[in-house]
């Protein structure tokens, strides 16, 4: 019987780079020293068979400390001439100004005209990610491919059509948005979804998210110490952990409702999987990110749809008036939630307090775990 970790092989892999970078940056003396180890930890248990399964972490442990110490340590890529084109159709489309200026911050990554004071209000009340592209937006993006494509899921020859269409759509989306760690996790969780499917496989989305991990450390190593990585991968790999755990529905029997208690679900796990990264970060925690993320859950994926058309077709030539007095009155809600939501608490975490914060969120979603697995496991006899 394989073990369970034998279903995200990834892991390993994942986990030594991440250390062998963290390790270079701190350490940069015993960067030869220290490939040598883990070159030889890495051999020492491939050699030994019953451990084989973690002998990529020492050999990523020294992949990472070299990459770390030659490669480049920025993300290479530069945002795609459509943005600009984007940016300019956003700007003098009939949208109002501020509903202009957060409209191009969520979908080409302009922020140069965001008001401070929304700036504060979306980070007070949890909302923050709405403005950074991140896997949230690429989701939206995945999803309208996906609805764009759907005709060809009528022959079944066209399914693979359809799915290298809505990648396409997902990776040019990606490349106009900059290439940021955020926006490239989601695309390559998306691809491997999409490519499971069509080989008829399970698709661990653990397992996605450290190979999503190793594509970008391998790129770009320095890529770890950036703020919008550590945010994306915690708040998903918090979103695996706990959104199924703390939801109460059971899925298989009740879908409908199982998605309408997942919008309380998922904020919740991301929220508490980012804790320790944002009290480091900012300081503070949201206090109300709970309500305003289930408002912006319902109203943002429409403004986003609705904004990215007025780009679209402002691009065109065409001045869809009625389209932007829509993405004014959805901006005009978000903008609201924030603000009433906007209730930060000040905390103040020390290297101790930190560690002991990120001990206790993934204690939590162990016992979360098991006692979800005892409660779906029959009692004997039955």
């Amino acid at each position: 019987m394989k073990p369970p970790f034998s279903l995200v092989p990834a892991l390993p892999v994942a986990a030594g780079l991440a250390s062998g970078i963290a390790c270079a940056a701190t350490q940069a003396g015993a960067v030869a020293l220290c490939i040598a180890a883990g070159a030889a930890l890495a051999a020492g248990l491939w050699l030994w068979r019953k451990a084989r399964w973690f002998a990529s972490a020492p050999l990523a442990f020294a992949i990472g400390i070299a990459l770390y110490a030659c490669g480049d340590r920025r993300m290479p890529a530069e945002p795609l001439p459509a943005r600009s084109v984007l940016a300019e159709a956003i700007y003098t489309s009939p949208m109002q100004g501020e509903a202009a200026a957060f409209a191009a911050a969520t979908l080409v990554a302009d922020r140069q005209y965001v008001t401070t004071h929304l700036r504060d209000s979306l980070r007070g009340s949890g909302l923050a990610h709405l403005m950074a592209l991140s896997g949230f937006h690429v989701g939206i993006v995945a999803a309208l491919a996906m609805w764009l494509t759907a005709p060809a899921a009528l022959l079944r020859r066209m399914q693979a059509a359809r799915a290298l269409a809505a990648m396409c759509i997902v990776w040019i989306f990606v490349a106009v948005g900059g290439m940021g760690a955020p926006l490239v996790r989601a695309a390559v969780m998306f691809s491997l979804l999409l490519a499971g499917r069509l080989a008829g496989r399970y698709v661990s989305p653990f397992n996605s998210l450290c190979v999503a991990a190793v594509a970008i450390l391998a790129v770009s190593p320095g890529a770890l110490f950036e703020l919008g990585f550590r945010l994306s991968f915690a708040a998903v790999a918090g979103i695996i952990a706990f959104a199924d755990t703390l939801n109460p529905v059971d899925r298989a029997r009740r879908p409908h409702l199982w998605r309408l208690t997942a919008m309380l679900a998922v904020p919740v796990g991301a929220t508490l999987a980012t804790a320790p990264v944002v009290a480091h970060t900012f300081g503070t925690v949201p206090l109300l990110f709970l309500p305003a993320n289930v408002v912006a859950a319902v109203v943002f994926a429409p403004f986003y749809m609705v904004s990215l058309a007025v780009a679209l077709l402002g691009a065109a030539g065409v001045e869809a008036v009625w389209l932007a007095r829509c993405a004014d009155a959805l901006y005009a809600v978000i903008a609201r939630t924030a603000e009433a939501c906007c209730a930060p608490v000040q905390v103040h975490t020390g290297p101790a307090a930190l560690t002991a914060l990120a001990l206790a969120v993934v204690a939590l979603a162990f016992v979360l775990g098991q006692l979800k697995k005892t409660a779906a496991t029959p009692p004997c006899g039955t």
